[in-house]
């Protein structure tokens, strides 16, 4: 038998176990052990270098064996009969909502299907327009075809309200269409503006290029750079170098 002593902590006296040949062996030879096989992984790891990851396996090529399938593809022609139904149901549903009571209905219907209507086939919204008679109704979805055409496709949505025989109508969804492109594309609000004659006589036009110059001088001035120097544009330089000429004097003090 073997005695182990071990020191004692400080005013306090050593201690001392004894230990089975057979213990102190089975101990030893665990430390061993344990040694050999850190040294030799340790060893391992420096002389080979780590390999990557196994590329993903390519899939299989295609089968050249198909399977009929039962139902008989759809011609052309049953594509866009398909098609126009699709379109007739969504103005159908947009009128619907259009005279609804519930005024979340009706602005369900101009959130979520009319952009769809314009994108499918235009025409069916503008047809629907002419359809209703005057007053709010027809107002509200006038007004509405215009804000969201005129951000989709510009020059068809400006021939459109060129083309209203009543002279109110016309001005009125033109100032609907330029206020929509004013937070989102300014220099297209001008140009719509110019077209539909508009925003000139009430000073929208200054009004909105002093705003644009106020957020983007930078661009303000990229798009004055480009215009001549006429009696049209001087009113909007004249906005935007009081924009320039204030933050110079702020940047200065």
């Amino acid at each position: 038998m073997t005695l182990v002593k071990l020191a004692g902590s400080a005013g306090k006296p050593a201690r001392v176990f004894s230990m089975k040949p057979a213990t102190i062996s089975l101990v030893a030879g665990t430390v061993l052990t344990l040694a050999v096989a850190i040294g030799a992984a340790y060893r391992l790891d420096a002389r080979e270098p780590r390999k990557p990851y196994p590329k993903a396996t390519a899939p299989p090529p295609p089968s050249a064996v198909f399977s009929p399938a039962k139902e008989p593809a759809p011609s052309g022609e049953d594509i866009e009969r398909q098609a126009l139904r699709h379109n007739a149901a969504l103005a159908l549903d947009i009128e619907r909502g259009l005279y609804a009571r519930d005024p979340h209905q009706r602005e369900m219907v101009f959130t979520f299907l009319l952009p769809e209507l314009l994108q499918l086939e235009p025409q069916r919204a503008v047809d629907m327009v002419e359809r209703q008679e005057p007053g709010e109704a027809r107002d509200a979805l006038r007004d509405e075809v215009a804000r969201q055409w005129i951000t989709r496709d510009r020059d068809p949505a400006i021939r459109w309200m060129m083309s209203f025989e009543n002279e109110a109508e016309r001005r009125a969804s033109a100032q609907v269409a330029v206020q929509a492109l004013a937070s989102v594309a300014p220099e297209q609000a001008i140009y719509v503006a110019d077209q539909l004659g508009v925003g000139r006589d009430d000073g929208y036009l200054e009004h909105m290029v002093q705003m644009w110059a106020e957020g983007d001088l930078n661009e303000a001035e990229r798009w004055l750079a480009g215009q001549p120097d006429d009696a049209r544009t001087a009113p909007l330089r004249a906005r935007i170098e009081q924009v320039r000429e204030r933050k110079k004097a702020r940047e200065e003090s």
